[in-house]
């Protein structure tokens, strides 16, 4: 596995982003989008496990069908898979249908800047 390709500024790192968006129905565009939560993890590793620890805490009010896909997923290969992705810089998600919603778990890389304090203008009252 290798790291996306290095930043050309030195006060950077890279991170992972991953969310989990909740749909108002299975067929629903951007617009119908019921709840949106975000966190940031240092490592695929980590975002993946709070994901699959949010799946873990569904599993029992899922349909049969998706709580097998949804353990098949937390618990199988699929994670493997998942770490590997991001470890690539690209993207990897989940979803299943919860009820008549469609929840979707992503983690996206992205490039974390740091500022030294002696580099940071102060903010003036208006």
């Amino acid at each position: 596995m290798h790291q996306p390709a290095a930043s050309p500024c030195p006060d950077t790192e890279i991170r992972y982003w991953y969310e989990h968006i909740t749909y108002r129905s299975l067929t629903a565009a951007g617009s119908e989008i019921d709840r949106i939560e975000r966190h940031r993890a240092r490592t695929p590793a980590e975002a993946i496990r709070q994901i699959r620890l949010s799946v873990r805490a569904l599993v029992a009010t899922l349909p049969p069908e998706e709580r097998e896909r949804a353990l098949s997923s937390a618990e199988g290969g699929g994670c493997v898979g998942a770490v590997a992705a991001p470890h690539r810089g690209e993207p990897c998600g989940f979803s299943l249908s919860h009820h008549r919603a469609r929840l979707e778990w992503t983690v996206h890389p992205y490039y974390a800047f740091h500022t030294p304090q002696t580099r940071r203008l102060p903010l003036l009252p208006r």
